[in-house]
Order: structure tokens, then C-alpha cells, then sequence
């Protein structure tokens, strides 16, 4: 097994991974899977048959330096005006999974068998799928749960499952069917610098990627600078997106000249996913009660079902739903990283502040799940 502590011998396992991922995603079976689920499912094995730890420091690092940087560079050509366009609509996707989310967990919270903590159970459960993590030990806390074998159980299935779940989303985005089903304005959500195939190796200059690498690190220290300064360090990265799509807007003429910033986002973006898969731990998921995968199974069922049923009616576009849905689930930082890696420059904006507006629902979800299901705060 690589030691936690060897930096060098993990980031060669993790490039290694996503070179062979992107390579094999030129196969019939990888561009349906696609490079991040093919991903995903290597470092989970690695992980899981001991090749490599599921928590390092340069886990740590790699969510916390290169994600910032990854957003801030791929929003570089970003257009705020067109953006605001479409949030909207992402937004209202995003609400329906949050109704789609506290039915599944309410309805799972009544049939199943969850034990004396079964109200306890369904609310961290739904406050972690509309938030986040924070959102689960905020409820956790509220609430008064604080049996420990049981948060681990839940924390494990929420681990092995939410990564499950967005390989279904990346199955479902290259998925013909849903394409069709859910076509409506395509053009206009597409729109823009073609991000369908990559810039010409030519037209990238190691002038205009520093640049670019410049630009981006200086956003983002800015705004972990200011987020500290205010106390607010849980929403550095919705400042990382303000200033990014700002500057975009007011400097697109100066910054169209720039290219290949997207492709370099997207090797941060592999290694986020890495480490992603590497933190699954398969065996905390085999010796967690079943009723819990059964929950889960429902509150993701609520979301999908009330997301693209009522996505239908309202004409609402495959991408638009799929960035909402994850930003729900996964949060906002794997919503900009989908959107990164499908190339849906004009959602990433939209899936960030959903997501963050996510963090700031979640503990209302989870506490109302609580109190409906019969529980009692402390």
C-alpha cells in the first residue's frame, strides 16, 4: 500500500488513473460509462483492495487548492448575463429536488423499519442530499443524535452512495434517450465558444495558460482573503464564482483570447474526482443495516422522479436537470465539476449557487423531516 504520507506516489496513481480513464473513454463502453465514471470506479478499487489510503493529506489539498482554481479557470469565458438567463431555471429544478428529497425521506422515514432512530436517521439523511456533509452533523447535533455506530453507517452509505449516484448522472448525461426526451432549447444552452472539441494544440501558448493560471489564483486568493476577513469561509467558493463570472463578463474581449485554461481545469477536476473515489469504503457500506440503503434508494428515487417529471411539463433541458439534481445531492462543488467535464460552460455558474443555496436549506429540510416523522428536539 503507498503511505498516506508518500504525495509523489499518489498523484502518480491518480494520473495514471485518469490518463487510462480519458483513453478508454474513446471506447464504445467508455464514452457511455465516460471518463469520470471510469474514473471513479479505479480509485474505488484502488482504494478498496489497499493500493492507496482512503484519506491523505493530499486529499486535503487537492480539494482544497485545485478545485478553487478549476472554477475559476473554466468560468474565465463565462457570460454573466447569459448565465443569469439560465440559473433560473436551473434553480427551479433545484427546488423540486429538494420536495423530491424530503417526500423520499419522509416516505422511507414511515415504511421502513429504521429502528428507535429512525426519525433521526431520515433527517440526516435528508439535510446531507439537500446540503452537505456540514448540513449532516449540523442536523446530527439539533436533533440530538449522537449514537456513533449508526452515524457511521449512515455516514458510510451516504460515502459509497453518493458516489453511486453520480455515475448515474454521468450515465444519464451521455444517454441518447434523455437527449431527445428533454431537448428543449439545447441551442441556446449550448451556445457560445465551442466547447465540444478541444482548442487547437497551435492556438494554446504557455503564455496564454499562465495567464489564465495567473488570473485564476489571484481570484481565488482574493476571495479566501476576503471569505476570512468575514468570517464567511464556508462560502469562499460562491465568492471564487462572483468575481470569476464578473471579471468574465467585463473583460470577455481581453480574455477570449485565452485558450486552453478548460483544458487544465479539467485535470484538476480528474484529480478531484480521485480523490472522491478513493475516500469510498465499500466494507462500512456491507456491514451497515439494509433499511438504510433502502432509504437512501428512496430519497434519490423523490429526487429524480419529482426532477424530471415536473422538468417535463415545465420544458426544462436534460443538462439543466442532471446539474440540478447533482448540486442537490453531490453539492456544488461536484455540480461545477460535471459541468466542467461535460463541457456546459453556461451551467456551471447556476449549479454553484444552487448548491450553495442547498447548504442553507439543508438543516430547515432536515429538521422539518424530524418534526413531521413524529421527533422531538432536545
Amino acid at each position: 500500500m503507498i503511505s498516506p504520507d508518500n504525495v509523489f506516489g499518489l498523484l502518480a496513481v491518480f494520473l495514471v488513473l485518469s490518463a487510462i480513464a480519458v483513453a478508454l473513454e474513446k471506447t464504445p463502453v467508455g464514452r457511455r460509462v465516460s471518463g469520470v465514471g471510469l474514473l471513479l470506479i479505479g480509485s474505488i478499487l484502488a482504494a478498496n483492495l489497499g493500493l492507496i489510503p482512503r484519506s491523505a493529506p493530499v486529499y486535503g489539498a487537492i480539494w482544497t487548492y485545485l478545485v478553487p482554481i478549476a472554477i475559476a479557470l473554466f468560468l474565465l469565458k463565462a457570460d454573466l448575463l447569459k448565465i443569469f438567463r439560465e440559473g433560473g431555471r436551473v434553480l427551479l429544478a433545484f427546488s423540486l429536488g429538494t420536495l423530491g428529497v424530503a417526500a423520499g425521506a419522509l416516505l422511507g422515514g414511515s415504511l421502513l423499519d429504521l429502528g428507535p432512530g429512525g426519525p433521526e436517521i431520515a433527517a440526516v439523511f435528508s439535510a446531507t442530499y439537500v446540503g452537505g456533509s456540514l448540513n449532516f452533523v449540523a442536523v446530527a447535533e439539533a436533533i440530538g443524535f449522537t449514537d456513533n455506530s449508526r452515524l457511521a453507517a449512515a455516514l458510510a452509505i451516504d460515502n459509497i452512495l453518493g458516489v453511486s449516484f453520480i455515475m448515474a448522472m454521468n450515465l444519464l448525461a451521455a444517454w441518447p434517450a434523455l437527449h431527445r426526451a428533454y431537448p428543449w432549447r439545447s441551442s441556446t444552452i449550448f451556445e457560445g465558444p465551442d466547447d465540444t472539441q478541444a482548442p487547437e494544440l497551435s492556438a494554446i501558448s504557455l503564455q496564454s495558460i499562465l495567464t489564465s493560471l495567473a488570473i485564476a489564483a489571484t481570484i481565488v486568493a482574493v476571495s479566501m482573503a476576503l471569505a476570512d476577513r468575514l468570517g464567511i469561509t464556508s462560502y469562499a467558493l460562491l465568492l471564487v464564482t462572483t468575481f470569476t463570472a464578473l471579471i468574465a463578463t467585463f473583460g470577455r474581449r481581453q480574455l477570449s483570447r485565452l485558450q486552453g485554461e478548460d483544458l487544465v481545469a479539467m485535470v484538476f477536476m480528474y484529480m478531484f474526482f480521485a480523490i472522491i473515489g478513493a475516500g469510498t469504503d465499500l466494507k462500512g457500506v456491507l456491514d451497515a443495516a439494509p433499511e438504510y440503503f433502502l432509504l437512501v434508494a428512496m430519497i434519490f428515487a423523490g429526487n429524480l422522479l419529482v426532477t424530471f417529471i415536473a422538468g417535463w411539463f415545465l420544458k426544462l433541458n436534460y443538462a439543466e436537470l442532471i446539474v440540478a439534481c447533482i448540486a442537490c445531492i453531490a453539492g456544488p462543488p461536484v455540480a461545477a465539476a460535471i459541468a466542467i467535464m461535460m463541457k456546459w460552460r453556461n451551467l456551471v455558474v447556476p449549479g454553484i449557487l444552487t448548491g450553495v443555496l442547498g447548504y442553507i436549506i439543508g438543516n430547515f429540510t432536515g429538521i422539518a423531516v424530524f418534526r413531521l416523522l413524529g421527533g422531538t428536539l432536545p
